[in-house]
């Protein structure tokens, strides 16, 4: 209860302070535009969605999920926009395990993230379990032109899956951008096994990327999400030739933006056509650094009792609740005029 009373106070504070600069003369569109990319693993409502396989996370199932846990799981993702961005929020949030609009909603009105201009674009997919992938924008920094969701069809004999989510846009009112949110199959059953599926999932992307850049080949593309590979990974490599892919180089104080026993894995990825890449010109708009950045705050580890180092502070472990934030750690880049560098 505590910790709550203490972030409520706290976002009051910096909701405060960034519309008092704001009325101040600081010009928002010059700041830096944050791009986020977060999983913020099974961010349900509690009511059950006919149609979906959601009842463990229901007040009566298994894991005993309610309003409060909700709230609660409100707030922790609110606290990690916050910090990404400090006093810049970024101007876009690609989430995915999201369940539906309600819980988008609830998320910006219930933390106050509304206050600073963020709205959602999202679609329901056809994955069975309903976890979707949404985008979160600033409308002061980033107006939609188009937005729309591409299947990835697995097949007559697999489960339905995530679409992925594009929407084309205009950021700080001159620079078209496509921004790309993903979150391909999983490894569950085995990494061999489920490896064809992201081929097709990266199949869907690439072709995509190269519909857009053959229509204009200075497109500035943004594709970011949970790949469930590496970059190393044939789905991954895929994808070179159309973006680059500024997790083959990361900043961050883990090896990885998720860990399994021992070993982390860098599933979150952030990817770029190169006309975002730094090499442009004087009041081009293009990446601030060419590497991407894990957000591995404090307050999102924790220490492991049972292999080397921090492991994630997670919502479950099993079906044990605790309160925390995610089994992935979030990824950020920010991008800027070509005359800052």
């Amino acid at each position: 209860m505590h910790s709550f009373v203490f972030f409520r106070c706290f976002l009051f504070l910096f909701l405060f302070l960034f519309e008092f600069t704001s009325l101040f003369g600081q010009n928002v569109v010059s700041e830096p535009a944050g791009i986020l990319f977060y999983n913020v693993e099974n961010f349900f409502n509690p009511e059950h969605n006919e149609g979906k396989d959601d009842l463990e996370f229901t007040p009566d199932g298994e894991r005993g999920w309610n309003r409060y846990r909700q709230i609660t799981k409100e707030n922790n993702i609110c606290r990690v926009i916050l910090f990404a961005g400090r006093w810049n929020p970024p101007a876009l949030v690609g989430l995915c395990e999201v369940e539906d609009q309600e819980v988008l909603k609830s998320l910006i009105f219930n933390t106050g993230l509304h206050n600073l201009g963020y709205s959602v674009e999202h679609f329901e997919s056809p994955d069975r379990r309903g976890v979707d992938v949404a985008l979160l924008y600033r409308t002061s920094r980033f107006s939609v032109l188009k937005s729309t969701p591409r299947q990835v069809y697995l097949g007559p004999e697999s489960r339905p899956t995530r679409d992925i989510l594009h929407v084309k846009g205009i950021l700080d009112g001159r620079d078209t951008l496509h921004v790309v949110v993903n979150h391909w199959p999983s490894r569950w059953g085995g990494e061999m096994v489920t490896r064809q599926k992201r081929m097709m999932a990266s199949n869907v992307l690439r072709n995509l990327c190269d519909s857009i850049l053959q229509s204009n080949p200075s497109a500035a593309i943004v594709a970011l999400g949970d790949f469930n590979d590496e970059p190393e990974d044939e789905s991954i490599r895929n994808l070179r030739g159309c973006l680059f892919n500024l997790a083959e180089n990361f900043d961050g104080d883990t090896p990885g933006t998720l860990k399994y026993r021992h070993e982390w894995n860098c599933f979150d990825q952030i990817l770029v056509s190169s006309a975002l890449l730094p090499e442009g010109g004087a009041q081009k708009l293009v990446l601030g650094n060419k590497k991407m950045k894990i957000i591995s705050a404090p307050f999102l580890l924790e220490e492991d009792p049972q292999f080397p180092g921090k492991r994630l502070k997670r919502t479950y472990r099993g079906y044990e609740y605790f309160g925390g934030f995610s089994d992935h750690l979030p990824v950020y880049v920010e991008l800027v005029r070509g005359a800052s560098l």
